[in-house]
């Protein structure tokens, strides 16, 4: 995605990029606030990282986190990292869990039970998109105010 990201519509423009780690809206599922941390370099696996590096993620992880929680009012999110077999590319996603559809809807977020899947059809674009961008402009503004998280080393 690196070469093609200036073609790219501004909703997906990231909340959080320091060359290496980005933070953007994610990009198949309309879910206002659905973040997506990822890394610009080719890597497959955790352990495949520098040890500075996944530090590194964690602590814009947990930044993101805040700001879902303090800025977007969220007390719950799921977090999955997969690991393709094939062309694997390291992503954490960060799946808001909104209590007014879960409820509306009677969706089961454990992981051994759940239908999620169904919960990240209930959100379509169009209806979605000033939520998308609000949640995107309040995550950035936090991160944009820690001191420090856009000048951290990385691997």
């Amino acid at each position: 995605m690196n070469s093609r990201e200036p073609e790219l519509p501004s909703i997906l423009s990231p909340v959080f990029d320091d060359g290496i780690i980005t933070v953007r809206q994610d990009a198949e599922w309309a879910v206002p606030g659905f973040m997506v941390v990822g890394v610009r370099p080719h890597i497959g696996a955790l352990d495949e990282m520098e040890l500075a590096l996944v530090e590194r993620i964690g602590r814009v992880t947990h930044s993101v986190r805040r700001a879902m929680r303090e800025r977007l009012g969220l007390t719950a999110v799921q977090m999955y990292q997969e690991e393709k077999l094939e062309r694997p590319h390291f992503h954490l996603w960060m799946l808001p869990l909104w209590p007014d559809v879960m409820a509306r809807h009677s969706i089961n977020p454990r992981i051994y039970e759940s239908n999620i899947l169904r919960y990240l059809t209930l959100f379509d674009f169009e209806s979605s998109k000033a939520a998308i961008h609000r949640c995107a402009d309040e995550v950035r503004d936090f991160l944009n105010g820690i001191p420090n998280l856009h000048g951290g080393k990385t691997a």
